[in-house]
């Protein structure tokens, strides 16, 4: 049922690409559908958010069970079949922003609301990712923030000069979204008037703050699922005027602006931060900046703010989503260069965090091994968003600040001990390099091994590729709907598998398929499953069907590789 879903899917897909006009009908008998809903609420609850209950204080705990979610489905079925499903107001919860004294309002809808949000994202998205640009990349699928850093590695260069950057901000944009605007924009693609009627609903579902309720005239749903991808239709207008003005000019067209001195303009967008990069003399940029705040205000009611949208030379730097980003100039030992390296804030956010992990009353209750997992996970969560930047150097010192840290954490925890005795407990002999490094670890409990401090300038940089990428749903569409037949959610496919997996992927499907997506071991099904080998590869097994069995997660986990059942838990 899940392979009619994503089929479902690419024909929106194909249909919204084939005719950009194109208004689509007939669309919420699919959202009434069991196989739709139990898939949105499937991905609802596999959220750490779903453990977060909204106002009617129903959280993933009350679901745990099979007839619980059942259930939960065919009521939310029938209200959405009969109409008379209503969205309840969102509870806010303050928290704060990152290094600032501010609180952010952080919206928290009900289960319920969820998965209907879910399901119109399900529906949405496909027709929509067909229309969005290039130069938008935040909360796509398939895309990154790395996607946005890579337009300076080839725009910021010195053969095409685009030295001048305008670092755009809206004054709380996704609060100020115009509803007559979007609803306006949202029709150009449905035609389907429950639907709209649905979408409308929740954008005046309200707000709960400390028991008061607050109407929404203005403003996308806070913290929900439907948020994200009614602010980048939103925000796809900005996208279309800079591509009638500036983007889709041809080569003669921007060389002829260069000789007049008008210069060119290129947009790179993650949600509602952008950059504007400019090749033209300081005096167009100003200009520029003044063009885009009219755009802004006329057409989408969006306030540019002046006070924080700077125009900076990439010789000074500018920081976007974590990253500083500097023009070098020439030195002797080699010429001008781009150097993308993590901007201070996000180092100081860095430090803080871990500041925190190892404070005094952390040490108290904590073992030390848990203490070392929690922190090997920031470590390698932390270093891996930057592995495709300059960060050797910040890695190196961060490394041994860390390690200072973790020995101050250990004083902690071992109060009656002294320096040395903790050094020789925990200062081990690492056998990653031929004579091997000094680190701290501790033997982990479950296989005997040694756990050691990650360090951060081990994780080796690469290059990242940029391609532009089509309409996900196209283009991994043969590939997604074989490789993960329980599952309709898009991935990023930007590389072609080898012959050898792809035709394991073909028998895990026919697997699958034979065994009707359950478990032949317990029989559930709608759980994340598993092509088990009967014989394992390591003792000759092929990767054929006859050779799998369709397990789900825990039944997997609790066979070997020669079928036999384990007591492993």
């Amino acid at each position: 049922m899940y392979e009619h879903i994503l089929k479902t899917q690419q024909s929106f897909a194909r249909k919204a690409t084939a005719q950009p006009e194109h208004r689509f009908k007939d669309l919420y008998h699919l959202i009434c559908r069991e196989e739709w809903l139990r898939q949105a609420l499937e991905h609802v609850l596999s959220n750490k958010g779903a453990k977060t209950p909204g106002v009617d204080g129903i959280s993933k705990k009350d679901l745990e069970t099979e007839a619980a979610q059942t259930a939960f489905v065919l009521a939310l079925q029938h209200d959405l079949k009969s109409e008379t499903y209503h969205p309840d107001p969102v509870r806010r919860q303050w928290i704060p922003k990152p290094g600032k004294k501010e609180q952010r309002g952080l919206g928290i809808p009900t289960l319920r609301d969820r998965v209907v949000q879910e399901l119109l994202r399900m529906l949405m998205e496909p027709i929509w990712e067909s229309d969005f640009l290039d130069c938008s990349n935040g909360f796509r699928p398939g895309r990154r923030t790395m996607d946005c850093i890579s337009v300076f590695y080839s725009r910021v260069q010195t053969n095409n000069r685009y030295f001048w950057a305008i670092e755009g901000d809206i004054r709380k944009c996704f609060d100020r979204v115009n509803h007559h605007i979007l609803m306006r924009l949202i029709r150009q693609r449905l035609d389907d008037v429950r639907i709209l009627k649905l979408i409308t609903a929740f954008l005046n579902a309200g707000v709960l703050d400390k028991g008061l309720f607050h109407k929404t005239p203005d403003g996308t749903p806070q913290g929900g699922i439907l948020s994200p991808l009614l602010a980048n239709i939103y925000l796809h207008q900005l996208d279309l005027w800079w591509w009638k003005n500036y983007g889709r000019l041809s080569s003669a067209e921007k060389q002829k602006r260069r000789r007049h001195k008008q210069g060119n303009a290129i947009l790179t967008r993650y949600a509602d931060d952008f950059v504007i990069l400019w090749n033209g003399p300081k005096e167009g940029a100003y200009a520029l900046r003044e063009e885009l705040k009219t755009f802004l205000w006329d057409e989408l009611r969006l306030e540019l703010a002046e006070d924080k949208t700077h125009i900076t030379h990439m010789q000074d730097g500018i920081d976007f989503l974590g990253f500083h980003i500097q023009w070098k100039l020439p030195k002797k030992d080699y010429g001008p260069w781009l150097r993308v390296t993590p901007s201070k804030q996000n180092l100081q956010r860095f430090r803080q965090k871990i500041r925190t992990l190892t404070q005094r009353y952390e040490a108290v209750d904590t073992w030390p091994e848990h203490k070392f997992k929690a922190l090997n996970r920031v470590l390698r969560g932390w270093g891996y968003y930057y592995n495709h930047v300059s960060f050797k150097y910040d890695a190196t010192k961060l490394d041994y600040w860390v390690n200072k840290r973790v020995l101050i954490w250990l004083k902690h925890h071992h109060s009656k001990q002294g320096t040395r005795w903790i050094l020789k407990r925990y200062k081990l002999h690492e056998n990653t390099r031929p004579r091997g490094r000094w680190n701290f670890a501790v033997e982990s409990s479950q296989n005997g091994d040694m756990l050691f401090i990650f360090r951060m300038s081990d994780i080796p940089l690469k290059r990242y590729l940029h391609k532009k990428l089509p309409n996900p749903y196209l283009a991994a569409a043969i590939v997604h709907g074989i490789q993960q037949p329980e599952t309709p959610f898009v991935e990023d496919n930007r590389f072609t598998l080898p012959p050898q997996a792809q035709q394991w992927i073909k028998e895990r499907s026919k697997a699958f398929k034979r065994d009707h997506y359950r478990c032949v071991r317990c029989g559930k099904d709608r759980t994340k499953l598993h092509a088990h080998h009967k014989l394992a590869r390591s003792a000759g097994g092929e990767d054929k069907m006859n050779n799998l069995n369709t397990l789900c997660d825990a039944c997997h986990r609790l066979t070997d590789s020669y079928g036999r059942v384990t007591m492993r838990q």
